[in-house]
């Protein structure tokens, strides 16, 4: 299955939702392949047909291959450790590549962002929140970039629990530069860090919105814990909200500072305001 599933996503693109709709129309992955190679199925873009006169099974193969001798692994959306409200998400990733441990994910799951240009204020409240919450039994969610996230993460890390890395890129690029070490002690930790690119993708500014859907989509409930206006954490709270899911912001500190503005909004709508980690905790013993 999950060749299939790769060779559909090498020639549609990753987080492409007419995965989903060709999968659903021909009944699986691996009839959609046979409709493509048989010549049943009909291109309505010819930069696509050239994508699947390109990528080959025999290609597949050899980026498995690839990815086995790295101690890469693979996770369909048909595979039972497939995290459940992932699935539950409009256009959840069908295949994800990972390293590191799934069974986080048997644990509430929260979504932490926030500001790569973070402010001492925000990295103790952010530690120590983190810290508490991953203490508590919380599995942590961020996406491994400089400031909230690898706050967040490092937070887990030094308290000896579980933490999830979401990528923007593939899982053998090093983004940020240096992130080598944190992955390895993510994986130390018991956590993992994943991404639905393929190995060796580099980074790119538009794959960072599709990897807040999944950063959202992962988790009950979304912390923000500093974003100014255009903060990329609030596409990922957004996410959240389309999905149901709850938002949870940490008041601006000062008002007329734009570095915290971003939250305002949210709370204005009825997001929940977070203190301290108890304001989390209470919130889901209170309601579930």
């Amino acid at each position: 299955m999950h060749k299939y599933l790769m060779r559909l996503v090498q020639i549609f693109g990753a987080a492409n939702p007419d995965i989903h709709k060709i999968i659903g129309h021909y009944g699986s992955a691996e009839a959609a392949c046979v409709a493509i190679d048989s010549g049943d199925f009909i291109f309505s873009d010819m930069a696509l047909k050239r994508n699947a006169e390109f990528v080959t099974p025999d290609k597949i193969d050899k980026v498995i291959e690839y990815c086995e001798k790295r101690d890469i692994k693979l996770l369909s959306i048909y595979d039972e450790d497939y995290p459940k409200l992932l699935k539950e998400i409009f256009n959840p990733p069908v295949l994800l590549f990972y390293r590191g441990s799934l069974k986080c994910f048997g644990k509430r799951c929260i979504t932490a962002v926030g500001s790569r240009d973070i402010t001492s204020y925000t990295e103790k409240l952010a530690f120590r929140i983190a810290t508490d919450l991953s203490s508590a039994g919380i599995t942590l969610v961020s996406g491994m970039a400089r400031g909230v996230d690898s706050t967040v993460h490092r937070a887990c890390i030094a308290s000896g629990n579980p933490t999830v890395g979401v990528l923007a890129c593939g899982i053998m690029c090093d983004y940020p530069s240096g992130s080598g070490i944190m992955r390895d002690s993510i994986i130390r930790s018991g956590g993992a860090y994943i991404t639905e690119l393929m190995p060796n993708t580099a980074v790119s500014p538009e794959y960072f919105r599709a990897r807040n859907r999944i950063m959202a989509g992962l988790s009950c409930g979304t912390v923000v814990f500093q974003a100014g206006i255009k903060s990329g954490a609030l596409i990922t709270a957004e996410h959240a909200v389309q999905e149901g899911r709850d938002v949870f912001c940490v008041p601006p500190p000062n008002i007329f500072d734009e570095r915290y503005s971003g939250v305002v909004s949210f709370l204005r709508d009825g997001a929940i305001p977070l203190f301290n980690h108890d304001d989390v905790l209470n919130y889901y013993n209170d309601n579930y």
